[in-house]
Formats: C-alpha cells, structure tokens, sequence
C-alpha cells in the first residue's frame, strides 16, 4: 500500500505497540515529497509505519501544530565534543560530520569517539593537512617533492580504507603547497568514489589571490578529475564576490560538473588569528581591518595593523571572530543570503568548539560553564535558517530549507557511505533521526555575545529512536550516536 508516495508497512495496525509513536504531527519527508498530517511509529530504532490511522506505541508524542522531520545532517562541524553535540541537538542536528578538515589517524578519531560516546552521529574525512604535517613536518605548509605526493597519496587511501567519508583539503590554510598535489589528491577520489570538500585557497574579493580564482581551482579540478567537489562556506569565503561566485557554481552544475557548495546564514567566520588570509598587509584585500577581527578569548580587537602582526606572531593558533559582513546592513546581508539560497546548496554550520579562556570544553556538563566563548553558528544555524529565512522573510519554503539541511547532504555522502540512505528521510526502514519542531517559535537564541544558547523550538530530538531532545528538555545522559563510516574499495 502507498500513501501520497510513502509505502506504508503492511502490519500497520491500531492493535501493533510500537516503541515510539508520534501522533499527528505535520510530517515533511524531501524524499517523496510528503506534506501532511500522519502518525509516525518507531521500532528498534527505526520507523516501522505511517499512517493517517490511530497507532499505539509504549510511548506516545502528541504532534498536533509541529513538524516532524528528519534530523538534520550537519556536513561541517568542528565541535565533536559532547557539549558541542547537545546544543547542535537543540539546533535539530542528528548527524554532525567532520569533513572539512578531517581526522588523521582516521581510526583513531573513530575510536575515541565510540569509547566516549556522542550524543548525535558521527563521522570524519581523510585529513589531507594531517598528513601532510606528518610527511613534510616543518615544511607542511610548502611545496612538496613527487616523491612525497606519492607517499601522501598513499596514506590518503589507508584512511579511505579505515572508514574515512571522503578528503579534507583546507587549502586556504596551506596556500603554498602545489596545485598538482591537489589535482592528484581529486584524481584519487574521483578513482574512489568519494568527494572533496575544500576550503578555498584564497578568499580576496579582487585580485591578486582572488577568490574567482579559488573557485575556479576547484571547479576545474571537478570538470577535469570527475571527482565530487564540495565547496565549504561559500558565505565566509565568497564575501563580496558572491553574486559571480554562485553563478559560477551554478553554470557548472548546469553543465554537470560534479561540485556542490554550503553556507551558514552568519556574517561572521571563526578561525585561527595565524591563518594566511588575516595577514595584515592581506586584509585590504578582504575589505576589513583588524578591528573586524575579535579574539574569543579575551574579546579584543587589534586596534592596529602592528598589535595584530603580534597577536599572530605570539599565539597563531589563538581563535578569533572575524566580521566580514555585517547583517544589519541590507546589500551585506543581502549577500549572506545570495549564498545561502543558492539552488540546491546545502545548509552547514562550520560549528567550532567552545572554550572558556584558553580551554576547550570537552567535559559533559550541562549547562555548559559560565562564560563559554565561541560562534553562535555552532548552536544556531539550522534554527536560524528556520526562524529567519523560512517564517520571518520567507526566502525559503519550509520544505525546500529542510530538504537542504536532509537530503542534499544524505545524497552527498550515499556515495562513499551506504547508510546514508537511511537518513535524512521520513519513510519505512529509515533510521529514526528525527526532529519534532514548533514552526511557530523555532529559531535561533545564541548571539555573538552569548554564543551557547540553545535554540528555540525543538520539541523532540531522537538519534536511532532514542531521545536526546525530549519536551524541549536536554537528556545529558543519552548517548546514541553512532559512527558514519566511508565503506569505499580500490
């Protein structure tokens, strides 16, 4: 039996005790494009039937006025703490991923994760940038011989091998290591079967080292690799080239180069104060000064170009905001928005960890300690996108934001990740990642100045059918995240 494109189990029956139940909810499945009122049963951490007819459950959620839908699939985030898992939780998060950077030793990261324990899915890429920094040490950030591109090549697909869901490239990072190298790097992911994911190598709005030119590095690489491209941020890397960067992106796809693109609906970036774009003598070229660029820490902003030169020099890990574009002014924010409404981009957080001074908070306390610093993107950027976009400005439709914070990434990952088919949909034999949210309330309460607070209007959150979300209230104790592996062959 099908009803309105979901086939529905043939036991379906009032007289069937389910696990779970959520009653009458307004559920959207982007796979099928269903829009409307069923009852969602959940068994053995998956959903077993849906239904317009009554279903019974050992536990029942009443749905009436909410939307049920899938758990959102966080393509970019890293914040693979606990505590960084709760509040993407509250955020709708199910599924957070660390491909933009990655994992080396990938087994590594997915064992120490498994023995602590997440309390939403996870899963890493290959780090290119860790294995270069154990290739070429001192020299990572420079050109490498053909003989250690090899040698790079090769511990990129033992960590394919381990279960890795794709390659991080952040050459925006390491600017001056070889282009060839890159290209190789694609051609053995295209040879894979697995994507890229790339922050850009440089993000200047003209030339020289513009960020055309960066885009274009990678969209080349896909149309001539045939390997799948992913753009990372193209908000805090686009800036005010935007407009032509996301007509390029689009002009490709439209000639079916395999590359895709993110965004966060944010004005602001966070990163490392050494990285090479925030050189002093670059930012003109960024349309910034160094008061743009505030220290998480300890809130300062380098009131000249000569105290940043010090700040990078004494603590070039030190993590920092940096204000690109400003929000409250119309043709700024109008460019966050060009980015993040880009036909078929997916929706990602690029989440940081928080710290309280110089300490990453890792401990699994909630609430979270009293003067947390960090980005308010870590805990509201699929919220944001709802509560702004979608009910308040009405630049997105409902299901349109959900199928890109769902699907687009669950298709992204098929690839490389078979289990991915499971999530990011609402339909029988799907994995019970599921959000239940108030259309009416849901958005973003973190600020630049409170970065930790938990989104508003998540009702129900449940990771493999156990709830980490429950009436809008945090189970700290819930641990069901489980590991996203890569399950590629040469």
């Amino acid at each position: 039996m099908v009803l309105a494109g979901v086939p529905l189990a043939p036991s379906v029956s009032a007289n069937t005790a389910y696990d779970i139940v959520i009653r009458g909810g307004r559920v959207i499945d982007p796979a099928t494009g269903l829009d409307s009122v069923r009852n969602v049963a959940i068994a053995d951490g998956r959903i077993a039937a849906m239904s317009t007819e009554p279903l019974s459950g050992r536990v029942t959620i009443n749905a009436d006025g909410l939307v049920v839908a899938p758990g959102f699939i966080d393509v970019h985030s890293h914040g693979m703490t606990i505590p960084n898992g709760w509040l993407q939780a509250f955020d709708g998060v199910t599924t957070a991923l660390e491909l933009e950077t990655g994992a080396w030793p990938v087994a590594d990261a997915y064992r120490a994760a498994a023995q602590q324990g997440r309390p939403i899915n996870y899963g890493y890429s290959v780090a290119w940038s860790g294995i270069r920094r154990e290739v070429l040490g001192d020299r990572a950030q420079d050109l490498a011989t053909g003989a250690e591109i090899g040698t790079i090549l090769a511990r990129v697909s033992e960590g394919l091998d381990a279960g890795g869901l794709g390659v991080g490239t952040p050459v925006g990072y390491s600017t001056r290591t070889n282009r060839t190298e890159y290209w190789d790097v694609a051609a053995l992911a295209a040879k894979r079967g697995v994507p890229v994911f790339t922050h850009v190598r440089t993000k200047n709005g003209r030339d020289p080292d513009s960020a055309l030119e960066a885009f274009g590095e990678v969209i080349s690489t896909a149309a001539t690799t045939g390997a799948h491209m992913h753009l990372c941020h193209i908000n805090s890397s686009g800036l005010r080239d935007i407009p032509r960067l996301t007509g390029m992106i689009a002009k490709a796809r439209a000639y079916g180069i395999p590359v895709t693109s993110e965004a966060y609906p944010w004005g602001a970036g966070s990163t490392s104060i050494g990285a090479p774009f925030l050189a002093p003598e670059n930012l003109p070229l960024l349309d910034i000064g160094p008061e743009n660029i505030e220290f998480i820490a300890t809130g300062e902003r380098p009131a000249t170009v000569g105290r940043l030169a010090e700040l990078r020099e004494a603590k070039p890990e030190e993590r920092v905001i940096v204000h690109y574009l400003n929000e409250t002014i119309e043709t700024e924010r109008a460019l966050i928005e060009q980015a993040l409404v880009l036909e078929d981009g997916i929706i990602a957080s690029d989440a940081v960890r928080y710290s309280v001074k110089d300490r990453i908070v890792t401990e699994a306390v909630w609430p979270l300690p009293a003067g947390v610093a960090g980005h308010p993107r870590s805990a509201a950027t699929f919220t944001k996108v709802l509560g702004e976009y979608v009910r308040e400005r009405g630049l997105l439709g409902l299901a349109d934001a959900i199928r890109r914070s769902t699907l687009l990434p669950a298709q992204l990952l098929e690839p490389v990740a078979p289990g991915m088919k499971r999530k990011g949909r609402i339909g029988i034999g799907m994995d019970a990642d599921i959000v239940v949210f108030d259309p009416a309330t849901v958005g973003a309460a973190a600020t630049y100045e409170k970065p930790a607070e938990p989104a508003r209007g998540m009702r129900h959150v449940l990771v493999g059918g156990t709830f980490v979300i429950r009436d809008g209230k945090l189970i700290a104790s819930a641990r069901p995240g489980r590991a996203i592996r890569g399950e590629t062959t040469e």
